[in-house]
């Protein structure tokens, strides 16, 4: 089993009622990672729906933390099963409690007679690693690197598109946008369902830290940010043919930020420049006032 499929299996415990098997805390998360229960819940979903239906898209709402240490118990209830779309609504309960809701939309695919996208922007590759070994880097977060190369074991790989220096992270470059290549760790098999929900555990991956890049603040910048937490997360499914385990673009900006929430919105490419999914997501955004310069 890959990584991915492990941090999405579910345990059948009744009709509708799905227990969670493992879950991940982030280094430094508040909760369990949003991504994780995001793509969770649409497995679960997925288990109630005819083979013919594909998600086509899904939103849903952080409500609470999630702990790590106890399951989480995921009930689906079946809104409604129609000829060319079904609904899906489910509830992830912890402690007697509801810490996360999503309803999500499936559909029977058809043929298009308009299509239209964005285009696929130009970009390059690099590690984090890389970055780990500059002499430059504050050890502090050299070691906070290396722990969490070490430590989270995340199910997804991640490739920036910018080339990281020292000076990037002290004197931030300010963007309203970022952009990176992801894949799932392992070779996943042809279900295209488990693929869409491998990429709604992965969207949430640093999506709403864009919302920080306009502002100049890095993890060792003057700046810091205190708290950063989803509130919403919202996705949309255009194309049924892409895998996973393969590398796809992501690109992510940010339009708004005010009133200590912030807005940010995604788009997921394949090699060939094929726009697959959008997705939106709202949070909260507080600076630390203890350690910022302002």
């Amino acid at each position: 089993m890959s990584l991915i499929e492990s941090a999405l299996e579910l345990e059948e415990i009744d009709v509708n009622y799905y227990r969670s098997r493992t879950l991940r805390i982030p280094l430094g998360g508040r909760g369990v990672f949003g991504g994780q229960i995001v793509g969770q819940a649409l497995v679960a979903a997925i288990k109630t729906t005819p083979k013919e239906f594909n998600v086509h898209s899904l939103h849903s709402y952080f409500v609470l933390p999630g702990d790590n240490i106890i399951p989480i118990l995921y009930e689906v209830e079946r809104i409604r099963d129609g000829k060319s779309y079904c609904t899906r609504t489910v509830k992830a309960i912890q402690k007697g409690r509801c810490i996360f809701t999503l309803i999500c939309s499936f559909t029977v695919t058809e043929p298009s007679g308009i299509e239209h996208q964005y285009p696929m922007p130009e970009c390059l590759e690099e590690l984090m690693r890389e970055f780990v070994k500059q002499e430059k880097v504050p050890r502090w977060y050299a070691k906070y690197l290396e722990k969490k190369l070490e430590l989270e074991n995340s199910p997804i790989e991640i490739r920036n598109t910018e080339i990281l220096e020292v000076n990037d992270l002290l004197y931030p470059k300010q963007s309203n946008n970022q952009k990176m290549w992801i894949k799932a760790k392992g070779k996943l098999g042809d279900d295209i369902s488990f693929h869409k929900s491998a990429i709604a555990y992965a969207s949430d991956f640093s999506l709403l830290y864009t919302a920080a890049r306009p502002h100049g603040i890095s993890p060792i910048s003057k700046m810091r940010i205190g708290m950063l937490a989803s509130l919403c997360h919202s996705i949309w499914f255009h194309d049924s043919n892409f895998r996973a385990d393969e590398w796809l673009l992501y690109t992510m900006e940010t339009p708004k930020a005010a009133g200590g929430r912030a807005l940010a919105s995604g788009r997921i490419y394949t090699q060939d420049g094929r726009l697959i999914v959008s997705v939106s997501q709202e949070g909260v955004l507080r600076l630390d006032k203890k350690k910022s310069k302002i």
